[in-house]
């Protein structure tokens, strides 16, 4: 074993100013490209695993960044393996009660990655950062990890110990991904294929703690007009609108960048051509965020929501007119989702 090691293709994580805004994919890609696939990029992972096209509402609790974050809180791992499966790879999420159990092993793995040139996927809680990132490297024989995330352009540190500390039991469903060896070459346009015939079972999905679609839109406007905020003094939603709030306008102005994959998936695929219905509505739900003086953002419902606009019942009233316009436009995109792929 080295004393000390770290891959070679280390480059900037995310850049967040172009709205690669949802950290797995960022792993997802540095995976990729350190096996030499960069077909298989951010914009690619954002529109395969449909977090790109899918919004999102929690009825309980913080759950994640994207759909991918609510189904896998709810224990559906099985959903890693099957988005490597796209490009042909296996993998395996490895949920943090057997990382506890198996220190050890899981921290040789890691170390045997790395010695092969391969980023290992985490959203383990580092140096308090609970969110995705990549182990690309380690020191002191494994004693110390090192780690990129967010913007990084350079890792950072972390002993290995705190890894494997536990005690971050916050409802999130925490692990490891190995991504594992090639099972298949498929080509993007195949790959492009495979996602989008599943992009309407995930925009259905809605339980008891959870909705994703277009019913996350209609669910976070019922919630507003029900007095969802009522109990919540001004002070503990100014600490808390990101988790409470604002999360979810992220979601909606990130999705924007569904076009950057549909896009692609056309040039690709010319049998995919009625993507561009897709487009269409998907710029209107981004218009509705941000065009015009009556858009979300102007009435105050966006990014810069206050206590008291949720407080007032004229100007709730306009914010959640709003979302269920919005709502109506991804109605209609899993309405053509359907029409296309009927039988498919």
């Amino acid at each position: 074993m080295k004393d000390s090691n770290i891959i070679p293709t280390l480059h900037r994580f995310v850049t967040d100013e172009l709205g690669e805004n949802y950290w797995l994919h960022g792993c997802c890609r540095y995976v990729m490209r350190a096996l030499n696939e960069p077909d298989f990029d951010y914009e690619f992972f954002a529109g395969a695993s449909g977090d790109a096209f899918t919004q999102v509402f929690a009825f309980d609790r913080f759950r994640g960044d994207c759909a991918t974050d609510f189904l896998l809180s709810s224990g559906r791992h099985e959903l890693i393996p099957q988005l490597f499966a796209l490009c042909g790879y296996s993998a395996e999420f490895v949920p943090e009660e057997q990382v506890l159990l198996e220190r050890e092993a899981c921290l040789k793995r890691i170390l045997g990655y790395i010695d092969r040139g391969v980023p290992v996927i985490s959203n383990l809680v580092v140096s308090g950062i609970g969110r995705w990132l990549v182990f690309v490297g380690y020191e002191d024989g494994g004693g110390t990890l090192l780690f990129m995330t967010d913007n990084m352009t350079a890792p950072e540190s972390v002993p290995s110990g705190e890894i494997f500390a536990g005690g971050n039991n916050d409802g999130w469903s925490r692990g490891l991904i190995f991504v594992g060896e090639k099972r298949e070459q498929v080509e993007p346009a195949e790959a492009c294929r495979r996602a989008i015939l599943q992009l309407p079972w995930l925009m259905r999905v809605r339980n008891e703690q959870y909705c994703l679609g277009p019913e996350a839109f209609f669910a976070w406007a019922d919630e507003i007009d029900r007095g969802r905020y009522e109990g919540i003094s001004p002070g503990e939603f100014e600490r808390e609108k990101w988790y409470l709030y604002t999360n979810y306008v992220c979601i909606l102005a990130t999705n924007g960048t569904c076009r950057q994959f549909t896009e692609r998936a056309m040039k690709l695929a010319p049998d995919l051509a009625w993507l561009s219905e897709l487009d269409r509505l998907y710029r209107g739900i981004g218009e509705l965020w941000e065009k015009g003086p009556d858009c979300l953002e102007a009435i105050g419902g966006g990014f810069s929501v206050t206590w008291e606009a949720l407080h007032s019942s004229e100007r709730r009233g306009r914010i959640t007119a709003k979302l269920r316009e919005m709502g109506e436009l991804s109605r209609r995109a899993l309405d053509v989702l359907g029409q296309h792929l009927a039988g498919a």
